[in-house]
């Protein structure tokens, strides 16, 4: 009994063949890959681009009211 179900486990893995060959599926993860790292690599330093503008007050600047300095 052992013997036919090793034949049929044979007969049946030997019927089932891969749609393209094995380099094919390399080349696809290949460029999918790059893909994704050059739409990675166009987002670069777009956080530094969109921050709102910093407004620093001048430490020497003296604030005047009413004519008097504080």
């Amino acid at each position: 009994m052992s013997d036919r179900v090793l034949t049929l486990a044979a007969t049946e893995q030997a019927a089932r063949e891969l749609p393209m060959p094995v380099i094919a599926y390399f080349l696809v993860t290949f460029a999918l890959f790059l893909v994704a790292l050059a739409v990675t690599w166009s987002f670069r330093n777009t956080a530094y681009k969109i921050q709102a503008p910093r407004h620093h007050a001048e430490p020497h600047q003296a604030i005047e009211h009413d004519g008097s300095q504080h």
